[in-house]
């Protein structure tokens, strides 16, 4: 029932003339197609909140000219922001595993940046050794993620944030995660690349974790060992600053 308010909702501002593709979230204009998630243009349409942890931190702590690694980048809303915040001229790669999401995600990311400096990559963050995995998308576009055993998906290429690492200037650069309880093995997996991260702003997902909190809280602590501090959180995305 409440699928089908939102699809009548969005249909009758459109009969009204009211933007129901074009918004200004976070002090940023998007473009969310027709085609795409509903759910998403419904909270938009409403000036709902959206993403407003994950904004509110990387306004705050992203200084200009940072490069930023992007995981998760949905349909682009904070790909815009964090594109605003770095200027148009830093380097910004975004990981997006569904191609459908990766098109509009693109667009966004894209529009404040200088020809180049913006690469959206169609993967998902792995580390089982495997060169593609299922990728389950999820009742929406938030919830997109590697799929359990048995769980229908697509097939998409698989990638690390080493390999990623690579592909961004020299020094230290920020990362931006929202992968749907992946994050944790990736910390595992590379630890020798912790000491070029300068800021990490993460949301956290111990519903998905197999250890819960414990989990989270052995992860945040590693992070701390090689330098990262936490500095901020807000609801379940943290700020950590590499320590002096």
């Amino acid at each position: 029932m409440k699928k089908l308010r939102r699809k009548f909702y969005l249909w009758m501002q459109k009969r009204k003339g009211r933007a129901v593709e074009d918004f200004t979230v976070h002090g940023v204009d998007v473009h969310i197609p027709a085609h795409a998630d509903y759910d998403i243009r419904y909270l938009l349409s409403r000036g709902r909140s959206y993403e407003g942890p994950e904004a509110r931190l990387i306004q705050q702590y992203l200084e200009a000219g940072t490069p930023v690694i992007e995981l998760g980048g949905c349909m682009g809303v904070i790909s815009a922001v964090i594109r605003r915040k770095i200027g148009p001229d830093a380097c910004h790669l975004v990981v997006e595993a569904d191609a459908g999401l990766a098109v509009i995600c693109k667009a966004n990311a894209e529009k404040e940046a200088t020809e180049g400096a913006t690469k959206v990559v169609v993967a998902a963050v792995d580390y089982s050794g495997a060169k593609t995995v299922t990728f389950a998308s999820g009742k929406n576009a938030h919830v997109g993620h590697i799929a359990a055993d048995g769980e229908a998906g697509a097939a998409v290429p698989t990638v690390r944030l080493s390999d990623l690492a690579k592909e961004c200037p020299e020094g230290r650069f920020a990362l931006v995660c929202d992968i749907e309880g992946a994050e944790v093995a990736m910390f595992e997996n590379e630890l020798a690349l912790l000491d070029r991260l300068d800021v990490i702003i993460l949301e956290t997902h111990p519903k998905f974790y197999a250890e819960g909190q414990t989990a989270e809280d052995r992860m945040l602590a590693m992070l701390a060992e090689h330098g990262m501090q936490v500095v901020s959180r807000d609801e379940n995305v943290v700020c950590l600053k590499r320590a002096g």
